[in-house]
């Protein structure tokens, strides 16, 4: 709970100085459009359809699809503020509530976040509902709750709308007009099929936001290039295979069919062996049928064909340059893991290490949504129901990684076998969460005897008795735990 200092003014004069804001984040942004990016493909709106192409690839495509499913199984819980009084409890407990009574599930919710993971960010309008049954909410206290929460899809926004001085984000216009169906929308669209949705109105979800960029930065855009150039080897990988042919196709013409001054004959002629050029394919056309035609004076064939080869060029390895390509995509995303094995190299310890990187990224991207959720869904909440407090309840997200019982089972066993930490129920509670995902009990609820664990390893006497090791002497005898490497200081 937050305490008053008790602080007052001194008696110094102060200095003279403005304390409102004077200067600008300097977001480059123009008629409402942000021109953050030097390429236009990276740029709002073109940006969509560049980043819908790089969803198709199946790497990026993988990567994304690990970090939603990461995302989406997390566990979300909401959390009192500390030495909560009744009061704040029960509110707490009423937040918790409006999680599960919309018309949609709380997961669902999640997952159409994470959409901010390809676009960089995610726009959620707020629909609020007093909490009646005859309403279709599962309670009837008449409390003013959440109905839903619903995505507006980003092919749909438009821009952002900006305020006089270009520093608060006051709206986002969404365009319809690329919808087939524009009837179903008619009542809310102007004459220009756009919708202003008030900033009020909407969460914003974005990714690594720097420069308050409202539209954030996707981590596909880091990807661009490396996904364009291994895409450009697959493609010249692919016509290689198509053609089947070892070299450059060359068909050799009478200089007069290629000249501007050609007839109309001879210019579709030259027309005609540019198809086959482009065309010329293995099981398609892998041969050709050339007219047997000799210039008169130097004897030589007037339409000749061949494959020209490189003459002690290079040959280069396509699958091991899209193959590095893959892991720096991978890498940049943060999911290179996916691609341990694949080679015949790597590690458990390796592996180890990648996944807690790895971990640590979908963390950032769970405390983005979760300071949005506690910093503008909650405080608005409690406005709405006319509640004047200034300590909120907070979400709070689970952990990403199952735990393995065996090695938390041995680390609770140490901690407590030297007391390093008091039994009290938030200690005991984070144990019943963590390990068995059970609900935890109220703070208040007193520590059983039944819930200590049970310390039969003798490590605690050990301890107690020399610096390291379980013994009390490094040769004893009797010592039979010795060589028990679990119980190893």
């Amino acid at each position: 709970m937050a305490e008053d200092l008790d602080l007052k003014q001194g008696e110094g004069s102060p200095p003279r100085m403005r304390m409102g804001e004077t200067s600008t984040v300097g977001l480059k942004v123009s008629n409402d459009r942000i021109y953050e990016e030097m390429k236009k493909e990276l740029r709002w709106p073109a940006v969509i359809t560049t980043y819908k192409k790089m969803g198709y690839d199946a790497t990026i495509a993988s990567a994304i699809e690990l970090f939603e499913m990461m995302i989406a199984r997390v566990d979300w819980h909401v959390k009192a503020p500390m030495d909560a009084t009744e009061d704040q409890r029960k509110k707490a407990k009423f937040i918790e509530q409006c999680m599960h009574d919309m018309d949609h599930t709380w997961m669902n919710f999640i997952q159409e976040i994470s959409s901010y993971l390809t676009y960089g960010f995610s726009v959620h309008e707020k629909v609020y509902r007093r909490r009646l049954k005859e309403r279709g909410s599962r309670y009837n206290d008449g409390l003013i709750g959440w109905q839903k929460l619903p995505v507006r899809s980003q092919d749909t926004i438009e821009k952002f709308l900006f305020s006089e001085t270009g520093r608060e984000v006051i709206g986002v216009q969404q365009d319809l007009s690329a919808s087939y169906d524009l009837n179903r929308f008619k009542n809310l669209l102007d004459s220009t099929n756009k919708i202003e949705i008030p900033r009020k109105k909407f969460l914003l979800f974005r990714t690594n936001p720097k420069r308050n960029n409202p539209e954030g930065n996707s981590p596909l855009k880091k990807v661009y290039f490396a996904w364009k150039y291994r895409s450009a080897i697959e493609e010249t990988e692919a016509c290689g295979l198509a053609r089947d042919l070892s070299g450059l196709p060359v068909v050799r013409l009478p200089p007069r069919y290629m000249s501007d001054d050609a007839t109309p004959e001879e210019k579709a002629i030259f027309q005609h062996y540019q198809r086959i050029i482009r065309n010329i394919h293995n099981n398609e056309q892998a041969g050709l049928v050339l007219p047997q035609a000799f210039d008169p004076e130097s004897r030589q064939p007037m339409f000749d064909f061949e494959l020209l080869g490189a003459q002690g060029g290079k040959q280069y390895d396509t699958d091991k340059i899209i193959r590095r390509w893959d892991f720096k995509i991978l890498t940049l995303l943060f999911a290179d893991i996916l691609k341990l094995g694949q080679d015949q190299v790597g590690s458990f310890a390796l592996a180890g290490e990648k996944t807690t990187l790895m971990s640590m990224a979908i963390e950032a991207r769970l405390q983005e949504i979760a300071d949005v959720l506690n910093n503008d869904l909650i405080p608005q909440t409690f406005r709405l129901n006319g509640w004047t407090d200034t300590e909120y309840p907070t979400f709070t997200y689970g952990n990403l990684n199952e735990i393995d019982l065996e090695e938390f089972s041995k680390a609770v066993q140490r901690i407590f076998s030297v007391n390093a930490i008091e039994a009290d129920r938030p200690v005991m509670n984070k144990i019943r969460t963590a390990a068995f995902k059970v609900d935890p009990l109220p703070d208040d609820e007193p520590v059983h005897k039944d819930e200590l664990p049970n310390n039969e390893s003798g490590a605690s006497e050990g301890m107690s008795t020399m610096g390291e090791g379980t013994g009390t002497s490094a040769m004893g005898s009797s010592d039979n735990s010795a060589d028990n490497l679990d119980n190893a200081g």
